[in-house]
């Protein structure tokens, strides 16, 4: 059984994440439309607790703008953190966390689609927040 007790679930406002790549738009539209039709939150989104970098999920915050939250559920972490492994997505080889820093907040960037993968150990936890409660100001 995984142990979620590791990491800690924060509300933050949806100006606090800054997206790290750019996203399939079609995509976005159908998980916005899934997220609206269950009427909870169920997948809080890592990222970088210094910088609000999102390390997974950049979907989701665009989904959740389009929904209209104004909060969102987090997960606080650290690229030095041991729980977080990020790679190139297209050859698994480990991935420059200096270049995901001076990309999005030196050169006010985003990645491609699809250029890093991160995977958390252990696995993050899931939450069940209604979404009225994250369109609360």
């Amino acid at each position: 059984m995984a142990d979620h007790h590791s990491y800690c679930v924060a509300l933050k406002p949806i100006d606090f994440f800054r997206p790290s790549e750019d996203v399939d738009h079609v995509d976005v539209h159908k998980l916005a439309s899934v997220i609206s039709e269950a009427g909870i939150w169920t997948t809080p989104v890592p990222v970088d607790g210094g910088t609000g970098i999102v390390m997974d999920g950049n979907h989701r915050i665009r989904a959740a703008a389009l929904l209209g939250l104004n909060h969102l559920p987090c997960v606080l972490l650290s690229y030095d953190d041991p729980r977080v492994a990020v790679t190139d997505w297209n050859t698994g080889e480990a991935f420059c966390v200096d270049c995901i820093f001076r990309t999005i907040l030196w050169q006010n960037r985003i990645f491609p689609y699809k250029t890093t993968r991160h995977r958390f150990a252990p696995v993050l936890p899931r939450t069940e927040i209604q979404l009225c409660m994250l369109k609360a100001t």
